[in-house]
């Protein structure tokens, strides 16, 4: 069966949505990453801007998330739930690229499901921050190295929380690329493992 989900997870600043969308163009399939946000707002009834906010935390622990299981969930855990949700109703409309969310997790029993994890040195990282404006010309490297650092921390800790598995550790994906090989060739790597009957 070949692998028509793909699901991309990546460090802070390696270029991993340039890689999903240029693999969902050229698989000519949806690509969702933002839009997932659009949909949950939708579902919801709260605002695209709170989504958004949710995703940045998590429920503050188990203890936290026990104590209010008497009432509504937390909103954390209700975003998740509806995200996690529509992630799954798009896996089942058929092929296409998902971008973080936990996606890989939430597919895990699907066989369709190509679960890719992007890497790249603290380097290449500062370098395609300044690059794409994340930083002012003249910032300091330690300065970009603690930022990138804390968003990765965000998302380990996120994914963390709402998964059984560990992020960003290889045992838990089909593919680790490091995305210093570039947008064209990580791209075809996923595009030729997915087309694999597995």
């Amino acid at each position: 069966m070949k692998r028509n989900i793909i699901t991309i997870s990546r460090e802070h600043c390696t270029g991993g949505l340039d890689i999903a969308r240029k693999v969902a163009q050229d698989l000519n399939i949806p690509f969702y990453d933002k839009e997932l946000i659009t949909m949950a707002a939708k579902e919801s009834g709260l605002s695209e801007e709170s989504i958004a906010a949710v995703e940045k935390r998590h429920s503050a622990s188990l203890l936290y998330s026990l104590y209010t299981m008497g009432g509504d969930l937390p909103l954390n855990d209700q975003v998740y739930i509806i995200q996690s949700n529509i992630v799954s109703q798009l896996a089942e409309k058929g092929p296409c690229v998902i971008v973080g969310r936990c996606a890989d997790y939430v597919l895990r029993d699907r066989p369709d499901v190509l679960k890719v994890f992007l890497h790249a040195t603290m380097d290449f990282r500062k370098k395609f921050a300044l690059a794409a404006g994340d930083f002012a010309p003249g910032t300091e490297d330690r300065i970009m190295e603690l930022s990138i650092q804390k968003e990765d921390k965000r998302r380990a800790s996120y994914y963390n929380y709402y998964t059984q598995n560990r992020w960003g550790e290889a045992q838990y994906y089909d593919m680790c690329l490091n995305a210093a090989l570039g947008i064209d060739a990580c791209a075809k790597l996923i595009e030729e493992a997915a087309q694999l009957e597995g």
